[in-house]
């Protein structure tokens, strides 16, 4: 793939040619790639065809006019997401605007335009449409793992669970055939299945599984390719392979291939098929050590003298390994907490594109918060994945960071969604009040504070957020306005899927609990029932100035 063709396209769809080569030459000079129709119908057709990253859309045009051609652009599922924005000369009542934003339009810029407003609402629009699709990608793949994760976990038998991975395998991603390998400890295949969709079965009978296992062990670890390898031959043209792998152990091989021409697996595909590896590597790993477990029970009379030491080894494996699932269950089910951020996002941009159709300079301060807010919630989908087992929570970079200044930004992101609601967030909280600690955990816990009491009140509602310095303590506290929480929950409410809210997961306070616990702090909370509630958080307080005497 060549450097232009990485770069976004964009369709401009105008009747008048010095409008189309005007555009052009704007885009193709900050190094998009362009292309240009004349009509409606043209437009419908090159966007189905080429599936652009931005649609610029002329109103006056032949065969179909612009907002005719948006309406079914919008209708056609293969092109309705696709940000369009309408430059025009003629619709410039407010009517025509709002016509043309019902159908979905998701900018107008009328001409004469100013072609650096036009290429910031252009890269604004094409990157939050890329980051929309990732964030739906990535909690798309988290369901499939959760769900992957349930099926597998009920089974406890190794020939059930072989014969059940590939079919999930085939019924969660594309491909024809899909094969997973159990292989002992000097490599060598013990036992295989194979769950073939389209393959023929002279094709499937003459795979050589031996030699393909071979190959794969001289490969580099998970790869998917797009062409004949793994001595397949050219009757498997694209395919995927990863490694079965749990605590150091390698179980087996899974892989997953297709026999269509015109498609081909991508590091997508290759992500979520390492996930569903790495689930069916975690229930394998489980059904052998049950395995194990059963054998040594049924003959425990002949083998209670010698056998001792290693049935309580196999026991304390097994308990290390549902653990590391339970560990996973709640690193996929915490994954709810990037919606958090996602309610501030939608204000702002809802601001901002009122403030794009009156004409007011959109506040630059807001774009700023909602990529920070967008950035948030990449980081922290990155470290509940973390949290699932790959990572020590020592291993977040520590600094000396105000706390304040957190909180200003917590406040900042979730205040129009308070007076949305009809309620209020007064701060005080003086600046600087110096931690040592991690910025982006730390805003994880505050945030979570600030929903919580958001989601205990009704409209009238109020948050105050105070902070200050007591000998070498900070204190940062929250004190909403809210139903309170019954005396017989309050010991509760930080243990792991405990919760109040009816669509609640009793986790957010756990995780919150956990990183203060990491930053050597404390978490105190009061409450009275239709008062209040009240969450205290103490951390030790840094010098800012450590040369000082």
């Amino acid at each position: 793939m060549t450097d232009l063709d990485s770069n976004p396209l964009v369709l401009v769809a105008d009747d008048e040619p010095q409008t189309t080569i005007m555009l052009t030459r704007i885009f193709e000079r900050e190094g998009y790639r362009v292309l240009s129709v004349y009509d409606g119908e043209a437009a419908l057709q090159a966007a189905g065809e080429q599936n652009p990253d931005l649609i610029l859309l002329d109103v006056q045009m032949p065969k179909k006019n612009g907002f005719e051609t948006l309406k079914e652009l919008r209708e056609n599922p293969a092109t309705s997401a696709i940000p369009t924005i309408i430059v025009t000369a003629k619709a410039r009542q407010p009517s025509d605007i709002a016509y043309g934003l019902n159908l979905g339009a998701d900018d107008f810029v009328q001409k004469p335009f100013d072609p650096r407003e036009l290429l910031a609402r252009a890269s604004s629009k094409i990157r939050a449409h890329k980051l929309e699709e990732a964030l739906q990608r990535r909690t798309q793949e988290l369901e499939i793992l959760l769900r992957v994760g349930e099926a597998l976990n009920q089974h406890v038998n190794v020939a059930e669970l072989l014969g059940l991975v590939p079919y999930l395998t085939l019924d969660l991603l594309p491909g024809s055939l899909s094969t997973i390998y159990q292989l002992d400890d000097q490599y060598n295949v013990i036992q295989y299945q194979v769950q073939n969709k389209t393959f023929p079965d002279h094709i499937v009978n003459n795979i050589d599984h031996a030699q393909l296992v071979h190959n794969f062990l001289n490969s580099s670890g998970s790869i998917f390719w797009n062409k004949a390898e793994l001595g397949l031959g050219q009757d498997f043209p694209t395919g995927m392979a990863v490694s079965l792998q749990h605590g150091g152990k390698f179980l087996g091989i899974l892989m997953l291939v297709s026999n269509a021409k015109s498609f081909s697996y991508d590091g997508n595909h290759l992500r979520l098929f390492e996930g569903i590896g790495r689930q069916a590597a975690l229930a394998l790993r489980n059904a052998q050590l049950y395995e194990i477990q059963i054998k040594y029970s049924s003959q425990l009379e002949e083998m209670v003298d010698a056998k001792t030491a290693e049935l309580k080894s196999a026991q304390e494996m097994l308990i290390r390994s549902e653990k590391l699932a339970s560990i996973g269950e709640l690193a996929a089910s915490i994954a709810h907490e990037i919606n958090n951020p996602l309610q501030p996002i939608r204000i702002n941009l809802g601001d901002m594109l009122e403030d794009i159709q009156n004409n007011i300079p959109i506040d630059v301060r807001a774009i700023q918060i909602t990529q920070e807010s967008v950035e948030r919630i990449r980081r922290i989908v990155n470290q509940l994945l973390d949290f699932a087992g790959k990572r020590s929570n020592s291993d977040f970079e520590m600094e000396l960071i105000d706390v304040a200044k957190i909180i200003e930004t917590v406040a900042s992101l979730n205040r129009k969604f308070f007076e949305k609601e009809g309620m209020s967030i007064t701060l005080n909280t003086p600046t600087p009040l110096p931690v040592f600690g991690n910025k982006d955990q730390l805003e994880q816990v505050f945030m979570n504070m600030v929903l919580n009491a958001q989601a205990a009140m009704d409209r009238g509602g109020k948050l105050s957020i105070s902070g200050w310095v007591d000998k070498e303590e900070i204190f940062i506290q929250f004190a909403d306005s809210g139903c309170g929480i019954p005396e017989e929950q309050i010991n509760k409410i930080f243990d792991p899927f405990f919760s109040t809210k009816p669509n609640g997961t009793g986790l957010g306070l756990f995780v919150s609990y956990g990183i203060i616990q990491n930053h050597n702090g404390i978490i105190n909370v009061d409450s009275v029932i239709n008062k209040g509630t009240t969450f205290t958080v103490q951390l030790p307080a840094e010098n800012l100035h450590p040369n000082e005497s």
